[in-house]
């Protein structure tokens, strides 16, 4: 389960109840701005759809552009986890490669925090501003996976590889998502030996 402490709050909650209510919050933001949109949404509206006093979403959360940047953290901070059990089945360091693109794909077409923060056409800034947080921290995750299960070469070059190989990949997603269903297999099938190309330099043939 993600925590409150994956994203800043204007308050930080110190019990168990607080942490659930600020759940609710970002729930209902996501559902607020899917079906109604990002100029449309309110905070009167999350908070009714939360089923709490508006004054409780201001409590933790100044605006409704904070609520996205919010939003935006908890996925990033949900995706981490959803790859790390899923990276634990694979058997290959392409089963990999694929696993990540595919969870990434996944929670884009599937969660609504995902949709939401695509449809705001906002983000957090400060989101990739720092080193080691987020797609630094996957590289260094996915690099370090490379090297202790399938034999890689833990070489200064690896972590940027992975780096790479990330950018790369969240850019075919996208595309491959804006595109009617055989035209992105067609895009998917072309694009993932581009990432394993990317990789197969580092690991043994």
């Amino acid at each position: 389960m993600v925590t409150s402490g994956a994203y800043p709050l204007r308050r930080t909650p110190t019990q168990d109840r607080a942490n659930r209510q600020v759940e609710r919050i970002l729930d209902a933001a996501c559902a607020e701005v899917v079906e109604r949109g990002y100029d449309a949404a309110s905070t009167s509206g999350i908070a009714k759809r939360a089923e709490i006093a508006v004054g409780s979403v201001y409590r933790y959360f100044p605006d409704k552009r904070s609520l996205v940047q919010a939003i935006e953290r908890r996925n990033q901070a949900r995706y981490t986890e959803a790859v790390r059990e899923r990276l634990a089945q694979v058997t290959s360091w392409r089963s990999a490669v694929d696993v990540t693109l595919d969870t990434f794909r996944d929670m884009h077409r599937e969660d609504p925090g995902f949709k939401a923060v695509v449809l705001s056409g906002l983000g957090d800034p400060d989101l990739e501003s720092k080193p080691g947080e987020f797609d630094d921290q996957h590289a260094g995750e996915f690099a370090e996976l490379l090297v202790l299960r399938f034999g890689a070469r833990d070489t200064a070059e690896l972590p940027l590889a992975v780096t790479l190989c990330i950018a790369m990949g969240e850019a075919l997603a996208h595309l491959a998502d804006r595109l009617p269903a055989a035209e992105a297999a067609y895009v998917l099938a072309q694009g993932r030996p581009v990432l394993y190309n990317l990789l197969a330099p580092h690991l043994p043939a």
